[in-house]
């Protein structure tokens, strides 16, 4: 593990176990509560991110703790990106400025161009000190959110479209859609197969109905990810094939998305989007609305 520069006295770091997770994700939600009132973490992102092709587990996840107890961490993924949280309990000691240089000496060993980490925008003294160390914007993302009121259309795909749930011989047509799909995003790096089945089919806790597909004459044109939390379903993955778009796919996706957590007694169905997919319009037409805004920091290396 390469071990953080300047680290405060009294705190220790060390590289992450899968055994350390729960305690983790407890410490990151503990960071989210009190800085947004909201939770964001679940045991099973962050066991799919350290499944992700290239993860190293002994060198791209690392956590900070006082005693026993964690209190920061730090985690590279998909080689671009870092994720760092700090408890409120041990903030304006230098473990996030620890953290940062950790994140970009991590980066430059796995010889990534660059690196960075999305910001709520609700934290604008984060976002100051990121700007001050030299990252600057790079992308927006938004939360998007609509409630379930009154009644709620059947999804009504267009015809000879079957929606139906994700089958084992659908795998590798399903990833190359999804992969296709994203590569029309502005400097978006490959995905693996590897990567696709830890993030979707072999996430914890998945099941064959949480993958929806689109169908046409045997050929998977579009699908989406629901996934089933405490208090709604938040659509984690959307695409159409670009050569079947415009033919409310896509509608007829989220359409069933907002009949299943409707379904399950959740008042309403979240997801998230960025600016280098040219989505947001669609979802604001069907009726979602902004709930949270964010912006990525990156720096080049």
């Amino acid at each position: 593990m390469a071990a953080p520069r300047d680290l405060p006295d009294g705190l220790t770091a060390r590289s992450l176990t899968p055994d350390d997770v729960d305690a983790v994700v407890a410490m990151i939600n503990a960071c989210e509560i009190a800085d947004t009132g909201e939770v964001m973490w679940d045991r099973a992102d962050l066991l799919a991110d350290s499944s992700t092709d290239g993860f190293d587990r002994e060198r791209d996840w690392i956590g900070v703790l006082d005693d026993e107890a964690f209190v920061a961490w730090g985690l590279i993924v998909h080689r671009r990106s870092a994720w760092i949280d700090v408890h409120p309990v041990v903030r304006g000691r230098g473990v996030g400025t620890a953290l940062r240089l950790w994140s970009i000496d991590r980066a430059r060993e796995k010889g990534s161009d660059r690196i960075g980490q999305t910001i709520d925008d609700r934290r604008t003294d984060v976002a100051a000190m990121f700007r001050a160390a030299g990252y600057t914007p790079r992308h927006t993302s938004w939360i998007l959110r609509i409630d379930h009121a009154g009644t709620l259309q059947e999804p009504n795909p267009p015809d000879g479209v079957e929606l139906r749930a994700i089958r084992p011989d659908d795998e590798a047509a399903t990833f190359a859609m999804f992969e296709e799909a994203f590569t029309e995003f502005t400097d978006r790096l490959p995905s693996s197969a590897e990567t696709w089945r830890a993030m979707t089919v072999g996430r914890e806790g998945f099941r064959p109905d949480d993958l929806v597909v689109a169908v046409e004459d045997g050929r998977v044109i579009g699908g989406a990810l629901l996934l089933n939390t405490d208090d709604e379903i938040w659509v984690d993955k959307i695409a159409v094939a670009r050569d079947r778009r415009h033919r409310g796919v896509a509608r007829a996706l989220l359409e069933t998305a907002f009949r299943r957590s409707a379904d399950l007694g959740h008042d309403h169905t979240s997801l998230s989007t960025d600016s280098r997919t040219g989505a947001l319009t669609l979802y604001e037409r069907l009726g979602m609305r902004v709930e949270a805004s964010f912006t990525n920091y990156g720096i080049d290396l």
